[in-house]
């Protein structure tokens, strides 16, 4: 497998773990919404963005040099992109909490949630990419 496909490959598994972090944020609002309110609703969406929008762009920020050709410099990338990471997350709950008419709690739980998503992938290995191998020595399937 090529370096650019593997690239590629990984960048399709960077918009799936965002896909399923959306899925789950929708799925919280939704249920904040019908059991609590509107406004815990809206700030469960709030909290499940900001999760998504930080971690989005860290990694794609990070997959824009490839390890393969330049280490280094792939590495400050990652450390680099951590640090704009927390400086994105902490200014968008400052945002939300000012000029919005957000409830901490379900900000903070959706927000939380969100890394579930990243946990569950790890622990499963990250099933969605492609020609990854699989626990038995499977090849992992092509999905779309």
């Amino acid at each position: 497998m090529g370096n650019e496909q593997t690239l590629h490959q990984v960048r399709r598994a960077v918009w799936r773990l965002a896909g399923w972090q959306l899925g789950l944020t929708v799925g919280l609002a939704a249920a904040a919404g019908l059991f609590v309110g509107r406004i815990w609703a809206m700030s469960a969406l709030v909290g499940g963005s900001i999760g998504i929008v930080a971690g989005l762009y860290q990694a794609l920020r990070m997959l824009k040099v490839d390890a393969s050709i330049d280490p280094e410099r792939f590495l400050s990338g990652v450390y680099a992109g951590e640090a704009l990471k927390i400086v994105l997350t902490v200014a968008l709950f400052i945002a939300a909490i000012r000029l919005l008419p957000v409830e901490l709690i379900p900000v903070m739980v959706t927000y939380a949630a969100t890394y579930t998503v990243y946990w569950l992938a790890l622990r499963t290995g990250f099933p969605w990419v492609e020609g990854r191998a699989q626990p038995g020595g499977q090849e992992g399937t092509r999905r779309s």
